[in-house]
């Protein structure tokens, strides 16, 4: 595999595939990816979006798919379950706090305050801004 310039681009050596790794998904990735086109899998390393190793052979069975797979060329790209996967859901189990929203006297909407430091408890904002995977 080669693009090492884009660390989240895998092209795949075999059959010159482009899978195009999900940065919600692979930002912070060390494991097994399988290529949409032909199956082969490889070995990689990502962490803060940054490619560390690999991509390198490796045997099955993968941990993830790609999130989407195309030829260089265009002409075929592959959207099937079983060669790439589904886009990430919101988490179900998402613990934050929502926006405080503020109206008028007359119950119009007029704007959502600040958060403050409290309320970025187990949000995505904390988890952003302090760097590390969201556990």
């Amino acid at each position: 595999m080669s693009f090492a310039h884009c660390s989240l681009l895998l092209e795949c050596s075999k059959c010159h595939a482009v899978n195009y790794l999900d940065p919600f998904t692979f930002w912070f990735f060390k494991g097994k990816v399988k290529c949409a086109g032909c199956d082969a899998i490889w070995a990689v390393e990502i962490d803060n979006g940054t490619r560390i190793s690999g991509p390198t052979e490796a045997k099955p069975p993968h941990d993830k798919l790609p999130g989407f797979a195309q030829t260089k060329d265009y002409k075929q790209d592959w959207r099937s379950a079983d060669k790439v996967s589904e886009a990430p859901k919101a988490r179900p189990d998402f613990q934050g706090k929502p926006i405080p929203i503020y109206k008028n006297v007359r119950g119009k909407l007029v704007s959502g305050g600040p958060l403050k430091p409290e309320d970025l408890v187990g949000s995505r904002a904390k988890f952003i801004v302090e760097g590390r995977p969201y556990k």
